[in-house]
């Protein structure tokens, strides 16, 4: 199966090729290959490279900076899509799309469902689900997975800039009022791989099953990082709660964005494992990989 990956060069992406199963063949591309904004190169790459599926891991990411960005944030995460899911109906071909928990409002206690009705908060929660309704739209096979708190090997994520911060600093202030399901870019990318095997269609949500603040996320990956020798075991870092108005941002975040796995479970037969087991894989790999880098 020829495979089309957007995004390519991105912190999912990177385990998305990883994981790929043997039987798939993926052509790889990112803005300098393919901009898919352009819906007129969307459909002539296509034309050119035949693909059975297309798997979009390109996104406009940066949560606040789209609030002074929006244009570039819809360009991304909507007209993208749109395009691509447009190439998909063309050609007859399923679409395979990555989403988002801020498509919700997030002032509930109860893990979302796929049941649950989006009420997208902020340009980047906005943008995200303008790309969701442009897919449903498009007319072609589409599966469109909704994550959250994303953090993996490659790229900027949370748990690093806890280490660097923990690294450098005795005291941290984190949100303690906001909590939702960290899931592990490499966990996403094998359950992307289970839901094509399974032709999987419509909405679907995974994590890293179970729910933490950040201020949790945070005080077990300092304590995790010590065990496994990421950070000093007598190195002493106090990790102080507080809550989303005392540390004030650009976009608004969901307060309880915890994810429901019952569909992913119910559809692949593998439950997802606990946010601190594949966290401390992250871990694991990290001092690995620090481990072999010249003195």
């Amino acid at each position: 199966m020829n495979v089309l990956l957007t995004g390519a060069k991105g912190m999912l992406a990177a385990d998305v090729k990883i994981t790929a199963p043997e039987s798939v063949s993926l052509i790889e591309t990112d803005l300098e290959e393919l901009d898919i904004t352009d819906a007129d190169a969307v459909l002539a790459f296509c034309d050119d490279h035949h693909p059975d599926l297309i798997l979009n891991c390109a996104a406009y990411t940066a949560v606040d900076n789209a609030e002074s960005n929006c244009e570039t944030a819809f360009a991304i995460n909507e007209r993208g899509p749109a395009n691509l899911a447009a190439a998909c109906s063309r050609l007859s071909i399923p679409f395979v799309h990555v989403s988002t928990d801020f498509v919700f409002f997030g002032d509930g206690s109860h893990e979302l469902s796929e049941d649950d009705r989006p009420a997208p908060r902020g340009v980047y929660a906005e943008s995200k689900r303008a790309g969701e309704i442009a897919i449903e739209r498009a007319g072609c096979p589409w599966l469109t997975v909704r994550t959250s708190w994303l953090y993996g090997l490659r790229g900027k994520n949370f748990p690093d800039t806890m280490l660097g911060l923990a690294a450098e600093r005795d005291r941290l202030t984190v949100v303690h009022d906001q909590k939702g399901s960290p899931t592990y870019a490499c966990d996403l990318a094998r359950a992307l791989w289970q839901l094509i095997e399974k032709n999987a269609q419509g909405y679907v949500h995974f994590s890293n099953r179970g729910v933490c603040s950040w201020f949790d996320f945070a005080v077990e990956t300092i304590r995790q990082a010590k065990d496994i020798g990421l950070l000093s075991a007598d190195r002493h870092v106090e990790v102080v709660p507080v809550t989303s108005d005392e540390f004030k941002r650009p976009a608004p975040r969901p307060e309880y964005s915890g994810m429901s796995t019952e569909k992913f479970t119910r559809l692949t037969g593998c439950p997802p494992r606990l946010w601190q087991e594949a966290l401390k894989d992250f871990l694991t790999e990290k001092y690995r990989e620090q481990s072999k880098q010249p003195c």
